[in-house]
């Protein structure tokens, strides 16, 4: 009783993500499948400042498709974290996305999108496995001055393996909120597992594969998009020790 109490607490944000999704995603069948192949190269850093509770959180994403050979997107992320509780945090950032055209119904032509963020992060231990869930709100400003807000929530667990090294399972829902205006209930989900290493007490890498599925404001098309995730995460100081 205990071991099978141990692996559902471990399995809990997957089985979390995994309902609500199913509660929220489009029907498959509704949609005309676009598939293609992508590969991100990652950076998050989480940096100190000197022995405070404060973090500046600096990322990049270089998003590319066709195995590298163009563009998808180009995602600029710096914010400001608060440490409130060993196991809790809250961010507030800014977000620069360039959404390229790419597959077989790609968009009209390139375009930008400038967005605010908020972020409400929860960690906790089950059995051997690390768990955070974090819940994240988009004040979202699209190419020609349209505003949208968007909701999303992504639980991640990760196991310890041998040595330094660690599997990472997680997946990601992305939900319209007033006044955005889309056909369906959710417009993307992310499905990631990931093997991680840990080179020094400051820096780690991840390679894994990620399922990203993103439906269409049309309506009619979902893109199943499989990708190669590479990250590199730094949690290095800024200034003196931490």
């Amino acid at each position: 009783m205990r071991a099978f109490q141990r692996i559902r607490a471990s399995h809990a944000p997957a089985l979390c993500a995994t309902t609500l999704a199913a509660l929220v995603l489009p029907p498959a069948a509704m949609a005309q499948t676009d598939a293609n192949f992508h590969g991100w190269l990652q950076y998050f850093g989480s940096h100190g400042i000197r022995d405070s509770r404060v973090t500046a959180h600096l990322e990049a994403q270089v998003r590319r498709h066709d195995a590298a050979r163009s563009w998808q997107n180009l995602l600029l992320r710096p914010a400001v974290q608060l440490r409130v509780h060993p196991n809790f945090d809250v961010t507030a950032g800014y977000g620069y996305v360039s959404y390229h055209r790419y597959g077989s119904y790609p968009v009209r032509s390139r375009w930008n999108e400038h967005r605010l963020f908020h972020d409400a992060r929860v960690h906790h231990a089950a059995a051997r496995a690390r768990l955070l869930h974090r819940f994240r709100f988009e004040n979202r400003w699209l190419e020609g001055l349209q505003y949208e807000n968007r909701f999303r929530y992504m639980a991640r667990a990760t196991v310890p393996l041998r040595g330094p090294y660690y599997a990472a399972l997680w997946n990601e829902v992305f939900l319209p909120v007033k006044p955005e205006r889309f056909p369906g209930t959710a417009d993307q989900n992310r499905a990631s597992a990931a093997v991680g290493k840990r080179l020094s007490d400051h820096v780690r890498v991840e390679a894994g594969y990620m399922l990203q599925t993103v439906w269409q404001r049309n309506g009619r098309i979902r893109e199943d998009n499989h990708t190669i995730v590479f990250a590199i995460t730094s949690t290095a100081p800024l200034f003196g020790r931490r």
